[in-house]
């Protein structure tokens, strides 16, 4: 009796399983991507407003300590591209300042920044605010009328966002918090 040699090889229903699987990994992983990628743009967003608080402050303090009234360490009333062009002479670039102040999704970079091109508010805050005031959110949530955020909001839609206080402390939140009142500790006004 004569011996037939077997090639080994993979029968195609092995291989259909084989990709059925893969196939069933991936869209598992896609949306776990997707998330890890947010909270990455998330937190790049809370450490610009950290730098953006730093330089106002520092602002702030050279206003204070020179008494030259014409530094705008904060963001006053209706005061966004000048503080915005303050920055500028904190060290910062007009160049820097654009990046710090837009976020992703965010694509009228233009100089002088307004709220309108930027991915963030800034908020009415002078030296004698509170510490707990808010400063700086992204533009899916408004301190000054905290509620749900809107899933086609720019930037980050209703996955999070990020509020800072002028006393130097932020962090990301998600989206079941955006209605916490908590959140404010004075009522607040946008800087246009």
């Amino acid at each position: 009796m004569k011996l037939l040699k077997r090639i080994a090889a993979f029968t195609l229903v092995e291989l259909l399983v084989v990709i059925s699987i893969i196939a069933i990994l991936a869209s598992l992983a896609i949306p776990a991507i997707g998330n890890a990628m947010t909270r990455a743009q998330l937190t790049q967003t809370l450490s610009n407003c950290r730098q953006l608080a730093l330089a106002s402050f520092a602002l702030s303090q050279e206003a204070v300590s020179t008494g030259d009234t014409s530094i705008l360490g904060f963001p006053g009333a209706n005061a966004f591209s000048k503080w915005a062009e303050e920055l500028t002479n904190a060290g910062l670039s007009t160049n820097d300042v654009l990046k710090l102040i837009t976020a992703s999704g965010i694509t009228n970079k233009s100089w002088p920044p307004t709220i309108a091109g930027s991915g963030i508010y800034a908020y009415q805050v002078v030296d004698s605010s509170p510490g707990d005031m808010i400063f700086l959110t992204t533009k899916n949530w408004d301190a000054s009328s905290p509620g749900a955020l809107s899933p086609t909001a720019v930037p980050y839609g209703d996955k999070g966002f990020v509020a800072f206080r002028k006393g130097g402390d932020g962090a990301i939140y998600k989206t079941a918090q955006a209605t916490n009142t908590n959140l404010i500790g004075t009522s607040t006004n946008k800087a246009n």
